[in-house]
């Protein structure tokens, strides 16, 4: 009876299309961490629902959030990773973004997988300051979906949503008082340097 039970289950797997060749999809939130990054020469760093998205200023000029996904389930060496910013009142879509880039085992987290940080591809940049009205994200709670997906064959997939507030929570006294004076809604390059 037992054998004719695991031969029901196998076959109804396969049916099912969770067959050895099937895509796995990793489980909405489970499998799929959404983390920051205080420079892109450091570990990922988790974010956590309704917490901090902390910004720095950025080489290419202005103050700017670094985002991705510490992910287990995804095989294929590459993956995509989009994040799409949403007002919490309206829905309203606010910023989206998609990179894509090589991974790395991660060193946090055993079983994991990362973004290769010699390559930093599949890692999100959000432009958050200088205060920008028409991309009003700096001191405002959003909702983020990320979303990450293989780009390999097996195309595993996953997500997780979370609320964060992009603001100047790190750095030095002095990179914390530019970053501040940059975020200001009456910014004024003059004052910040």
């Amino acid at each position: 009876m037992l054998r004719l039970s695991s031969i029901a289950v196998s076959l109804t797997a396969l049916a099912c299309g969770q067959g050895p060749d099937a895509p796995r999809a990793v489980e909405h939130g489970s499998d799929v961490q959404a983390g920051w990054y205080y420079s892109l020469d450091e570990q990922l760093r988790p974010l956590i629902d309704g917490g901090r998205l902390p910004v720095r200023q950025a080489p290419q000029g202005g103050h700017w959030a670094f985002l991705s996904a510490r992910v287990r389930g995804i095989h294929d060496g590459e993956m995509e990773v989009k994040a799409r910013f949403y007002d919490l009142t309206s829905g309203e879509s606010i910023f989206a973004s998609r990179r894509v880039g090589e991974l790395a085992p991660s060193e946090a987290a055993p079983g994991y997988v990362e973004p290769d940080l010699d390559l930093r591809g599949a890692i999100v940049h959000l432009p958050a300051c200088p205060f920008d009205a028409a991309l009003p994200v700096f001191g405002r709670p959003l909702r983020l979906l990320l979303e990450v997906r293989g780009t390999g064959p097996e195309g595993a997939s996953g997500s997780t949503e979370l609320v964060v507030t992009p603001d100047c929570a790190e750095g030095t006294p002095g990179e914390l008082a530019v970053c501040e004076c940059e975020c200001a809604t009456n910014y004024d390059p003059g004052k910040c340097y």
